[in-house]
C-alpha cells in the first residue's frame, strides 16, 4: 500500500512539473525592434518571430495609418507570458516600434474634391481656396483607396468663409474625418507684362501675359483689358507680372522737351506751317506750348502726331 502511494505522489509530481517523459523546450522567441503593418491589428507574429501556432493572434489595435506605436519592455513581457512565449526583454529599454503602412492624401487632393463640391453648388469655374497656412496631413490605410469625400459644407457667400467635414476614404463608415475651415474666393484674369518696361517704353501685345488674382483685389484702376494697354508708354518702370493701374500708363510722348516741330495752321482753304521749338513734351491730343524759330512768339498748340502740332489760334502770325 505504501508502495502504491508513493507511486501516485511521483507520477502527480511529474504531472506538475512536466517532466513526464520528455519534452523538448520551447524555442526562444525573437523580438522584432521595428515592424510596418498593414491591417487595423498587431499580431504576435507581428512582433515576434517562433510565434508558434499564436502567430496570427491579435494583441493590440495598430496605429493610425501613417503613425506609430512603441510598444515597451513591460508590456512586450506581459504580451509573450500571455500566449506562452520563451521571451524575456534584456533590459528595461527595450521595446518595439511598430508603424502602420499608409497612403498620404495631399492637400491638393483635398482642395481638389472641395473645389468640385463648390462647383457643382454653382460656383464659378476660377475659384482659389485658402485654408489660411493650417497643416493638413490625412493617411488613410495602404489597403484603402486614398479618395476624398465632402460629407458636408456650410458656405458664407457674403464672407467667402466655409466649414467643411472631409471623409477619407470618401464613403467608406470607418473613414478619417477632418473638419476644416477656411475662404473661397473668386477670381479673374488681368494683363500683365512678361517683362519689366522703363519710362517711355511703349507697351505691345508680345509684352503681355494674363494672370488670375482675387477679385477683391481687383482696385478701381486696375486695367482688366488688354486693349487698355497695347499702344501705350509707361510713366515709370512698371514690374513684370502684376497688375497694372491706370497712373502707371500714359500715351506715347510724340513730342520731346526742346524738340523741334513743324507748326501748321488750317484755316478756309489756307494752310501754313512753320518751325518751332517745344517748351513741353507731349502725347497725342496733348496741348503743348510752342516757340516759333522765327518770330520767338509762344504759342499753344495740339500735339496731332510725331513732332507735329496745330495751333489753336487763328491768327496767322502763330506761324509767322
Amino acid at each position: 500500500m505504501k508502495t502504491l502511494t508513493l507511486l501516485v505522489s511521483l507520477l502527480v509530481a511529474l504531472a506538475t512539473t512536466g517532466t513526464v517523459g520528455h519534452t523538448a523546450a520551447a524555442p526562444e522567441a525573437i523580438l522584432k525592434n521595428a515592424v510596418i503593418v498593414e491591417g487595423r491589428y498587431v499580431t504576435l507574429g507581428d512582433l515576434f518571430e517562433n510565434a508558434g501556432t499564436r502567430d496570427g493572434a491579435n494583441v493590440a489595435y495598430a496605429p493610425s495609418p501613417g503613425k506609430r506605436a512603441i510598444f515597451d519592455a513591460k508590456w512586450l513581457y506581459r504580451v509573450a507570458r500571455a500566449h506562452g512565449l520563451n521571451w524575456r526583454p534584456l533590459n528595461m529599454k527595450t521595446r518595439a516600434i511598430v508603424e502602420r503602412a499608409g497612403q498620404e492624401i495631399h492637400r491638393a487632393e483635398i482642395v481638389d474634391a472641395l473645389m468640385s463640391e463648390f462647383k457643382n453648388r454653382g460656383a464659378d469655374d476660377d475659384i482659389e481656396i485658402d485654408f489660411g497656412g493650417r497643416s493638413m496631413r490625412l493617411y488613410v490605410a495602404a489597403n484603402r483607396p486614398a479618395t476624398v469625400g465632402i460629407e458636408s459644407l456650410n458656405h458664407d457667400p457674403n464672407t467667402g468663409r466655409f466649414v467643411a467635414t472631409i471623409a477619407v476614404p470618401a464613403g467608406d463608415p470607418a473613414a478619417q474625418r477632418l473638419r476644416i475651415t477656411g475662404r473661397v474666393f473668386t477670381l479673374v484674369s488681368v494683363p500683365v507684362l512678361s517683362k519689366k518696361l522703363y519710362r517711355g517704353d511703349v507697351i505691345r501685345k508680345h509684352h503681355l501675359d494674363w494672370k488670375k488674382i482675387r477679385k477683391a483685389n481687383v482696385l478701381r484702376q486696375t486695367i482688366t483689358e488688354a486693349e487698355q494697354l497695347i499702344g501705350m508708354a509707361a510713366k515709370r518702370l512698371i514690374s513684370s507680372n502684376r497688375p497694372i493701374r491706370q497712373a502707371q500708363i500714359r500715351r506715347p510722348m510724340l513730342i520731346a522737351k526742346g524738340g523741334i516741330v513743324t507748326i501748321r495752321l488750317s484755316y478756309a482753304n489756307m494752310s501754313l506751317t512753320a518751325q518751332g521749338r517745344s517748351l513741353d513734351e507731349g502725347s497725342l491730343g496733348d496741348v503743348v506750348r510752342i516757340t516759333n524759330s522765327q518770330s520767338k512768339k509762344i504759342v499753344e498748340a495740339r500735339v496731332t502726331g510725331a513732332n507735329r502740332v496745330r495751333v489753336q489760334s487763328l491768327s496767322a502770325s502763330a506761324v509767322n
